[in-house]
This record gives structure tokens, sequence and C-alpha cells, in this order.
């Protein structure tokens, strides 16, 4: 009865160590790809700071630029001609 005992506890032991194994492998393999998407995530971000350092460099030409085509806008003291006929 004693040997059973042992037996069975020893079985019991050894499927809870590889079921905690098999946790650990999915936990990793989780990880890993999340840490790839942290990665990526990073490369995305950095591309974005750059495009908005780019515009804050050039946002009073992009102002300009709309403030003249979209608005009618001109400087002072500029002659601004409209062309009537068609294209």
């Amino acid at each position: 009865m004693l040997r059973l005992s042992i037996l069975c506890l020893a079985v019991y032991v050894a499927a809870a160590l590889i079921n905690q194994q098999i946790q650990i492998n999915q936990k990793k393999s989780e990880l890993e790809n999340l840490k790839n998407q942290i990665q990526v995530q990073e490369v995305e971000n950095e591309e974005l700071r750059q495009s908005i350092d780019a515009t804050e460099k050039d946002g009073s030409e992009y102002a300009e630029k709309v403030a003249r085509e979209e608005l009618d806008y001109a400087k002072t003291g500029e002659r601004v001609f409209v062309i009537i006929s068609g294209e």
C-alpha cells in the first residue's frame, strides 16, 4: 500500500512538472512575440517622430502654402493675378 501511494505521488509530481514546463514554454513564446511587437512599434514610433520633426521644421512653409493655395492669402506688398478664363 505504501509503495502504491509513493508511486501515485511520483506520477502526480511528474505530471505537474511536465504541465508547468509546457506552460513555461508557452509563456516564453508569448514573451518573444511581444518583444518582436515592441521592436516593430518602436521603429514605427521613430519614423513618426522623424516625420513630426520634419514637419515642425517645414511647418511655416506648409502653413504659407496652405494660406496661399487654399485661403487665397498674399504677403504684404504682393500682387496676385487671377486668371479668369478657364484653364
